[in-house]
């Protein structure tokens, strides 16, 4: 190997070892994303679609199984606003994992629709980020419903 290229390596693994870590996440910031979580679930039984917006960063994208991404906090309080009227919403199996200013939880979910007899199961990603404040606010979230997706019309 020539001495410049070793010189490289060393240089690139000097410089790795030297990067600032992130820290973990505190106690702390895990309870408050856990809940972020709560008080999600909480707005959307409540049917509070501005509060359940306000659990979102300004530019934060909701991804929500079969339907397109929807970006931003107002397009999401005007999503939830006209999506399905939902009758109460639970999170079990959250994990909270990051460091720094960036965390991400990931949840089995229970969705209860008012007038539908199946109770939507599956699973989701969420992306936070801390705030100025030191709070921790949704920057994306991916839903991903265990149920078969809807079959098309027959012709």
């Amino acid at each position: 190997m020539k001495v410049t290229t070793r010189l490289a390596m060393l240089s690139l693994a000097m410089g790795l070892g030297c990067a600032p870590q992130t820290a973990e996440l505190s106690p702390a910031d895990v309870a408050a994303i856990q809940h972020r979580f709560d008080e999600v679930a909480r707005h959307v039984s409540a049917k509070d679609h501005s509060a359940w917006a306000s659990d979102f960063t300004q530019d934060a994208a909701f991804m929500f199984a079969n339907t397109p991404t929807v970006l931003g906090r107002a397009a999401i309080q005007k999503w939830g606003e006209a999506g399905p009227q939902i009758a109460s919403l639970t999170f079990s199996d959250v994990q909270i994992h990051g460091g720094g200013t960036s965390a991400w939880g990931t949840s089995a979910y229970m969705l209860k629709v008012e007038g539908v007899s199946n109770d939507d199961t599956g699973k989701q990603l969420v992306v936070f980020q801390r705030q100025p404040d030191g709070s921790w606010l949704v920057l994306a979230a991916s839903v991903s419903s265990d149920l078969p997706p809807p079959r098309p019309p027959r012709k």
